[in-house]
């Protein structure tokens, strides 16, 4: 273990001299040298693997996935808790829950965001440049497990900017999408422009990746399909969603969990999971549900949520020894009980919800849903509950309310089906607890971050 966490600090020191280049000013006009040798660093198999493993580490990052783009900022911007005091919680969190984007807290913080996320991007594009300039050291199906790993991630993370920093819509400014490392000005082409290219990447790393690779840890030909359906169905394409939701399904590499509620975050079904340091971990999830800001899901938050029922496994959000006896949300089983060092990133059951929503009637949409709730112990919904198309959307959206509970995806549905703010959950005038229930959205709040100037 000692020898592993030595091996992930160089990595991460590695990764920090290659960052340097890629501040703000990285998609700016401004030329900066990478600092490093790259003859040196290329010059083995080794090194393009430890390069990767350090982009996943930087992705864990606790400005990023390892806590704001998942727990954090997203899950209160996605109306995940209800308990979110003005008096305890750090102006971040607070602005991020009432939608106060231009707020100077989230503007320093989504600055941060672009950063570092541009930052593990030029790392992956001096990686693929360096791997065609030495394609001739790679053994068996290395050098196209690396490109497609690499494109892949390169588009992973140019969508969630996307979905941060740009409208829905296809023909509006995006963001710049950045493939060389010549430090010259990438700028922003459109919405759909980015879109097309997101899924070019993917769809070269789906051509790259070998089926047979059933790693979690990595982005593998499974997550990219995954990622696909999700970017299609942001676009609108909803026929080349359902067909790659339905690759994932069908080829029965995984499965829905069955009769169990000791693992909330449902291991066995997560396609893509991020490596977390786990002493990091415990600090950053204490950090949004322990004293003094106590975010979480109420009682009456997680009823009107999940409804009377105790069946549904997922309803385990407050831990039984520190929040159900009192009444205060403290840490979320979720994450105290199940989720040990990792976190999922794209699951099973968003490819069943996909499939849903771009199924052509609705028994068909409602036999998806079906099949996720039976697994979460609960019965399935009739044509009497959902007899039409908008009965069916309400609940795929109740069921990303569920299920993506703390995990960030709740905001990017929001987004994607552009639900007005006096939709969303706990928006009620009338706190149900005075002082900290009561998250007002401005009339001119918007689903958009600001952009770094």
């Amino acid at each position: 273990m000692e020898i592993l966490r030595k091996k992930l600090s160089v990595i991460a020191g590695l990764l920090v001299l290659f960052s340097m280049m890629a501040c703000k000013k990285w998609v700016s006009d401004a030329r900066q040298p990478l600092g490093v040798d790259d003859a040196k660093v290329f010059s083995t198999e080794q090194g393009f693997r430890e390069v990767l493993n350090g982009v996943y580490l930087q992705m864990g990052d606790s400005t990023l996935y390892g806590k704001e783009l998942t727990m954090g900022v997203l899950s209160l911007a996605g109306r995940n808790y209800d308990s979110v005091s003005v008096k305890k919680v750090r102006p971040l969190y607070y602005n991020a829950a009432i939608y106060n984007f231009t707020d100077p807290k989230i503007k320093d913080y989504t600055n941060d965001v672009w950063n570092k996320m541009y930052k593990a991007i030029a790392n992956l594009n001096n990686l693929l440049y360096n791997l065609e300039l030495r394609k001739t050291i790679f053994t068996g199906n290395n050098y196209n497990t690396y490109k497609g790993e690499a494109l892949a991630l390169r588009a992973y993370l140019h969508f969630d900017l996307l979905r941060l920093f740009a409208s829905i819509d296809a023909g509006t400014p995006g963001i710049p999408y950045v493939t060389t490392i010549d430090f010259n000005e990438t700028k922003a082409g459109t919405v759909g422009n980015t879109l097309e290219q997101c899924i070019a990447d993917l769809s070269a790393a789906d051509a790259l990746l070998a089926a047979d690779n059933m790693s979690t840890s990595q982005i593998t030909k499974w997550a990219v399909k995954g990622l696909l359906a999700r970017v299609y169905l942001y676009k609108g394409d909803t026929g080349k969603a359902n067909e790659n939701a339905l690759a994932v399904i069908d080829s029965k590499k995984f499965e829905l969990s069955v009769n169990t509620n000791s693992d909330l975050f449902f291991n066995k079904e997560n396609i893509f999971t991020l490596y977390i340091y786990s002493n990091n971990y415990y600090a950053y999830y204490k950090a949004i549900f322990g004293a003094p800001s106590l975010i979480g899901l109420s009682v009456s938050g997680q009823s009107a949520l999940y409804g009377s029922t105790v069946t549904d496994y997922r309803k385990s959000f407050i831990d039984a020894t520190t929040g159900a006896a009192s009444g205060v949300p403290l840490l979320p089983k979720k994450f105290t009980v199940t989720a040990s060092n990792i976190f999922p990133m794209v699951r099973l059951t968003e490819m069943y919800y996909i499939a849903a929503e771009c199924a052509a009637d609705v028994s068909t949409g409602l036999s998806y849903i079906n099949k996720v709730r039976v697994s979460r112990n609960l019965t399935g919904l009739t044509a009497v509950n959902v007899p039409d198309p908008e009965s069916l959307s309400k609940e795929i959206m109740n069921e990303y309310r569920k299920e993506f509970l703390g995990e960030g995806q709740v905001f990017f549905y929001y987004k994607r089906k552009n639900i007005p703010f006096n939709a969303l959950p706990f928006y009620p005038k009338v706190p149900a607890v005075p002082g900290e229930a009561y998250l007002p959205v401005a009339s001119n709040a918007t689903y958009t971050f600001v952009k770094p100037e």
